[in-house]
């Protein structure tokens, strides 16, 4: 952007704000800040925490902000003096505000909420020192907070009946695992957490109907120096006399095939393992069911295990309603003891569904084209949660560029099943270690063909066997210790011999016929976590191929060196690692940090990664201002065609990438959101290769990343997001030989400009 539109930007911003402020009446001043000073000797343990209860209880807040306009309070303005276009009519509409003044400032009260805020967090003693402050048209509030040290625990311990069940289990959880203890600072939330816990430790013992409203705290400061206090839990008074009683399970009724109208039909009563099943059709076979319910008759209750029920049912994919009910009946041994009958309802999902999907393909390469895609899903295949897939895709691609090259062209035809069996196929018996969700086995097979007309048609067979499987609700492994993949590529023209003779890269990559190996992914996902203000995801992947059939060779010598079964196998070790941080600023805005970094190592038969192994950068989900596939590798830039475009058959791959996103996400009007995002990568080569002439990674990467920034817009609604991004490069790569340099103009009037530099990227779903 040139200095003289910054400029002028700069000024239209400066006269909006003071247009807003001619609108304030005479006698007002528009609360503009709130300033907030901690004074003291502060305790670091609690200050961050202090300060953020203190933000949360201040009224009122300023009149909101964008880009340092009042544009809601602009719109509110120009609606009331009649003076309002469309434009501002509709910006009022949507976030018009009302006037902030300093006069709707209440001191007094604003200074209980605080000190009431800072004693809930144990600063006892502390005080506060406010004043509201004028200028000519603006104001502002100002609130000096001088903290005491805080009080900490001296002593947490049970006050109450230790003899009594309840009291006796209390005082155990207390001693044994404490989340207060001494030296913690007094804090009001770390109590109620406390409580919380309790709660679930007694429900997991059998107490159904205990309450964390029924545990009171105390605290008691006499007789001890400092600013210490004795921490005390009991019983309420009126605490329920069913709340002390434990629970164990008689009768558990499953209903695999649970319809509000199902008593008007024959139904039909299996028993496994004292578990009694009914259901008027074979929906599910009792016998593979019931693995899945971990409560049992004749057991005491466990909240746990309720819930892990719930979550292994649920994983099987099977079922739109899982209700979990418990019914009390009357003592029938002791009245120290409930017992309570089970009813599990569950309706199933429609068991067979089809769907099509229409994509829309654009490549850097200039190939554009429609692909459809078919999916067909049966999802209890054998009566026993399996889920059984099919996928067909059939696409076609031509490269619109030129009379030159408007020949060129590619189909692409692809089928693939994959069967899940929510159970472990091993010959070990591993079931008994999975208990917060069964684990999957996973077979599955395809084929491909791809042809590119006018250079050579490939044929790809892949086949799979793995597993799946969940720790906790943010942990997940996926591991396939058996994958291969046979790629054959036929047809071979002169025209793709000449191509692969003057790029050596691209001729190892595609000598590797047969892929062999092993796979492995771990992810750490809290993303969903949304009452949580700073959220991590976290995803890493093993890909290792070509060492059994390697060591296999070396003991049997019956092969070919290099061959197994007549064919080139490759030999590599590729690792990934997407690192992301989710911090939420607002009920709706965000800010979202992702690194990525990949690797692979050829070695032993192989020179090169295969084709479908290597790392690409640019395009939706990466750096965006550049075109798919279309950055790299290092500041190597396709060669111009006579007609001045850059034309390939081969998107731009290497055997290392790091790339880095930063995204700001704001809501806009209803389902739609916005998002301004800065995106920075590239790829690289392990070796000099001449044909991609300084593609090779060093220690001067960091100069050779590229990196562009834009503003999207996405559709929100709920599951499914339609997402339209636009950007443009802000350093980029010149020439191979010159290598990246800054835009230094941004010419938006150039048409030829635009063409080179304006990104338009249109995506399903976030790119992270």
């Amino acid at each position: 952007m040139s200095k003289i539109s910054q400029g002028v930007l700069c000024a239209l911003l400066f006269i909006s704000a003071c247009n807003t402020l001619k609108y304030i009446p005479e006698e007002e001043h528009l609360y503009t800040r709130t300033r907030i000073s901690l004074k003291g000797d502060l305790f670091e343990d609690g200050k961050q925490e202090a300060q953020e209860a203190i933000e949360e209880v201040i009224q009122p807040k300023p009149n909101s902000k964008f880009l340092g306009i009042r544009l809601g309070l602009w719109a509110h303005y120009r609606v009331k003096t009649d003076k309002a276009s469309f434009y501002a009519k509709w910006i009022n509409k949507k976030w018009g505000e009302e006037p902030v003044f300093v006069s709707d400032v209440d001191l007094e009260r604003t200074n209980k909420l605080i000190i009431n805020r800072l004693e809930n967090n144990g600063f006892f003693g502390s005080y506060v020192d406010s004043e509201t402050r004028r200028g000519r048209k603006t104001g502002l509030a100002s609130y000096q907070i001088f903290l005491s040290d805080p009080y900490t625990v001296a002593t947490y311990q049970f006050r109450g009946d230790t003899t009594s069940r309840v009291g006796k289990h209390l005082q155990e959880a207390i001693q044994n695992e404490q989340e207060i203890g001494p030296g913690s600072r007094f804090d009001l939330d770390d109590m109620k957490s406390e409580r919380k816990r309790l709660e679930t430790y007694l429900k997991d013992l059998g107490f159904y109907n205990f309450n964390a409203e029924y545990l009171l705290f105390t605290a008691d400061s006499t007789g001890i120096e400092g600013r210490k206090l004795d921490l005390y839990l009991s019983l309420k008074q009126n605490t329920p006399s069913e709340a002390s009683v434990p629970y164990d399970l008689k009768k558990i009724t499953v209903y695999p095939n649970y319809a509000l109208n199902a008593s008007k039909q024959k139904q039909d009563t299996t028993e496994v393992e004292d578990i009694t099943f009914i259901q008027s059709d074979s929906l599910f076979d009792p016998e593979k069911l019931q693995p899945y319910i971990l409560m049992k008759e004749g057991e005491r209750y466990s909240q746990e295990n309720e819930r892990f029920t719930y979550n292994r049912i649920s994983n099987l994919n099977t079922y739109r309603f899982i209700n979990i009910r418990f019914q009390k009946i009357d003592s029938l041994e002791s009245d120290s003891i409930g017992y309570m009958n089970t009813t599990i309802n569950l309706s199933p999902l429609n068991k067979r569904s089809l769907s099509a999907e229409l994509q829309g393909v654009s490549k850097s390469n200039n190939f554009i084209g429609p692909a459809l895609v078919l999916n067909y899903r049966n999802r209890n295949l054998f009566r026993g949660g399996e889920s059984f897939n099919l996928k067909t895709k059939f696409g076609y691609e031509a490269q619109i560029i030129g009379e030159e090259f408007t020949g060129l062209n590619s189909y692409e035809i692809g089928v693939g099943a994959e069967l899940v069996i929510p159970r472990l196929i091993s010959p070990l018996d591993l079931q008994e270690r999975f208990r917060y969700s069964i684990p999957r086995t996973k077979i599955g097979l395809s084929y491909d063909l791809m042809n590119r007309v006018q250079y050579y048609k490939l044929n790809s067979f892949l086949a799979t066997f793995g597993y799946d499987w969940t720790v906790n609700p943010y942990v997940s492994h996926t591991l396939n210790p058996i994958s291969i993949n046979f790629v054959n590529v036929t047809n071979r023209t002169e025209a793709f011999r000449a191509i692969l003779e003057e790029n050596p890269f691209f001729a190892r990559s595609f000598e590797q016929q047969f892929i062999a190996g092993l796979t492995y992914s771990y992810q750490y996902n809290k993303i969903n976590l949304q009452d949580q203000k700073s959220r991590l995801f976290v995803h890493f992947g093993i890909d290792m191929a070509g060492n059994l059939i390697n060591a296999y060779q070396s003991l049997t010598s019956k092969d070919e060196e290099g061959r197994f079964l007549g064919e080139a196998y490759a030999q590599y070790s590729r690792f990934d690692l997407d690192f992301r941080h989710y911090y939420r600023l607002d009920d709706d805005e965000q800010i979202i940090a992702r690194i990525y970094g990949g690797i692979g190592f050829p070695y032993g038969n192989s020179e090169a990664l295969p084709y479908s192994k290597q790392f690409f950068s640019g395009g939706p989900n990466s750096v965006r201002a550049f075109r798919i596939r279309a950055l790299g590798p290092g500041p190597y830039v396709q060669p111009e065609s006579e007609e001045g475009s850059q034309v390939s058959y081969f998107e731009q791959a290497g055997d290392i990438k790091i790339e880095a996103n930063l995204e700001y996400r704001f809501p806009l009007v209803s389902y739609l959101k916005g998002a301004l995002f800065v995106d920075a990568g590239n790829v690289w080569l392990q070796n000099d290769n001449e044909a991609l002439g300084g593609g090779a990674f060093s220690k001067n990467w960091i100069n050779e990343m590229g990196v562009g920034a834009g503003f999207g817009l996405r559709l929100d609604i709920e599951f499914f997001v339609i997402r339209l991004d636009v950007a443009t490069p802000l350093r980029k790569p010149l020439s191979t030989e010159t290598g990246f340099e800054w835009q230094n103009e941004f010419r938006l009037g150039s048409k030829s400009w635009r063409k080179d530099n304006i990104i338009w990227n249109f995506a399903i779903g976030y790119p992270f």
